[in-house]
């Protein structure tokens, strides 16, 4: 149904043509006085070409390089400007994060070491003979305590 439909109205079209262009010419003029709007748009072919004229050719080309040159200093640099500034950041809170938090460990650990370590290194002297006197008044210590007692 729909192809013949479709055939028909076909069909029809070329022989409205046909009538117009070949037979009847006046004809085909009084039809487009009549329908001038209409006849100037199918003329025109629907301004698809003025349209794509105006957006791709002058817009994108040579009206919209400024556009196309804001978009790319605003955007496409703005981006770069952005990610070197946020690493710039990045870098600076990394460094005193270093400084100050994982050096300021270390060095608390170490000066804690150091501390406690003073008395052991009072007594470490590096010498046999005062080991061996530490050892004997420490046994002195020990049997003077369970034989006192």
């Amino acid at each position: 149904l729909l192809m013949a439909l479709s055939v028909a109205l076909a069909g029809t079209g070329v022989a409205l043509a046909y009538y117009f262009f070949l037979q009847n010419r006046e004809a085909a003029d009084r039809v487009a006085t009549s329908f001038r709007g209409v006849h100037r748009m199918l003329a025109n072919k629907y301004y698809v070409d003025e349209v794509y004229n105006a957006v791709f050719v002058r817009g994108l080309t040579m009206d919209g390089g400024e556009a196309l040159a804001r978009f790319d200093q605003r955007v496409v640099d703005g981006g770069v400007n952005g990610a070197a500034w946020m690493t710039r950041l990045s870098s600076t809170v990394s460094i005193w994060w270093d400084t100050w938090i994982i050096d300021g460990a270390v060095r608390l650990g170490s000066l804690a070491v150091k501390m406690l370590s003073y008395p052991v290194r009072l007594l470490q002297t590096g010498l046999v003979q005062s080991y061996a006197l530490f050892i004997i008044v420490g046994m002195m210590i020990f049997l003077s305590y369970y034989l006192l007692r």
